[in-house]
């Protein structure tokens, strides 16, 4: 298709879709007409099918990704410091979670995901929600084994992840994933 796509109504409770490719009138524009219920579900078929796309082509990303081997030695911690060779980082806060957090570096984090980009879970344990940084989150996509653990901020502590842990990706439409690094 070349031309713009326009979308109106007619003044009639109909919907209109204008483009020069569709038959055109003695304007050179072409018409097609839906009523408000036709309409409705295009517009609900077309959001199913842009979904669908999207999915096919991050799924697309994720297997190429997944070609390219995990370099765990390119690390940084969340914050973008170096990881300390005293592992002072580890030091708990008041709050249960470390002073900052091992992460692939961004070298790394860019060469691709081989899971989903998701930033909050669930841990099975009390229920709630905790949420994560960007790039604890995309270590987390780019390579899902990297932790053998995560923290609950409900909980205010850290407990296994894994096959075996206590932990399920919270998608973001509501729904409960798989268990977080699986």
């Amino acid at each position: 298709m070349s031309g713009f796509l326009e979308v109106g109504t007619n003044g009639n409770g109909k919907v209109v879709v204008n483009h020069p490719d569709l038959h055109p009138d003695e304007n050179g524009v072409g018409h097609i007409v839906f009523s408000v219920t036709e309409a409705q579900n295009l517009a609900s078929l077309l959001q199913r099918k842009a979904i669908e796309a999207h999915d096919e082509m991050e799924e697309r990303k994720r297997s190429e990704a997944a070609t390219i081997p995990v370099d765990r030695s390119c690390q940084v911690l969340a914050s973008g410091d170096k990881v300390p060779e005293d592992r002072s980082h580890t030091e708990l806060k008041p709050n249960g979670q470390q002073q900052d957090y091992v992460v692939l570096c961004d070298k790394e984090r860019a060469k691709g995901f081989v899971r989903p980009y998701r930033d909050a879970y669930r841990h099975l344990k009390c229920g709630n929600i905790t949420t994560m940084s960007r790039p604890i989150a995309e270590t987390y996509a780019r390579d899902p084994y990297f932790y053998s653990g995560t923290f609950c901020t409900t909980c205010a502590s850290h407990f296994p992840a894994g096959e075996d842990g206590q932990f399920v990706w919270y998608e973001r439409d509501g729904s409960t994933g798989p268990k977080v690094g699986t």
